[in-house]
């Protein structure tokens, strides 16, 4: 009560002090008018503070604002609960993203999906792809020559076009994407 009555008794010869400063001026109406606002509010001070939850000095408000700074324990769990869902999020995105980039562009179904991160960067990506059960055939390009050339030339040729689709979309070195073509 003390502080109260100390702060509104400056605050009044404040205002003395600066309606002197001023007496004639064309400003004179607007700075009353600023000073009674400010004086109404310093007045209202103390019922203010009770309304928002009894900070009635400046003190109490900076004791108040430390200790739950400092005690902030549950305000950094929320903090990491909250950045660990979006990350599961982010993660869900990119798993989403690659399996339906991966099946539109080449005509398989993306079996199994592995991506392993450094920190927040996507840094390494494993697929597993099979033939798509669309139940529609698709025959490709029949060559006629060796056994291996064909079957291990077209499985190569499918895991390098998706390497390269992966690599150049999430910045991943092709080195880090690992693709398994199964044989049903």
């Amino acid at each position: 009560m003390r502080g109260y009555l100390q702060m509104l008794i400056w605050m009044m010869l404040f205002v003395i002090i600066i309606e002197m400063i001023f007496p004639d001026s064309a400003y004179r109406k607007y700075i009353k008018l600023i000073l009674g606002c400010i004086l109404i509010y310093t007045m209202l001070q103390p019922i203010i503070g009770l309304v928002k939850g009894g900070h009635n000095s400046y003190d109490d408000y900076v004791k108040y604002y430390e200790a739950r700074l400092s005690g902030g324990e549950t305000a950094l769990l929320e903090y990491k609960t909250q950045l660990e869902s979006q990350q599961q999020v982010l993660k869900r995105y990119y798993e989403e993203g690659i399996r339906s980039t991966v099946e539109k562009e080449f005509d398989v179904k993306v079996q199994g999906i592995s991506l392993s991160y450094e920190g927040n960067e996507l840094e390494e990506i494993t697929l597993t792809v099979g033939k798509n059960r669309s139940g529609k055939i698709h025959i490709g390009t029949i060559h006629i020559g060796n056994k291996s050339d064909t079957l291990d030339g077209d499985e190569e040729n499918l895991k390098n076009k998706i390497k390269t689709c992966l690599s150049d979309f999430y910045n991943v070195q092709v080195c880090n994407i690992h693709i398994t073509v199964q044989k049903n």
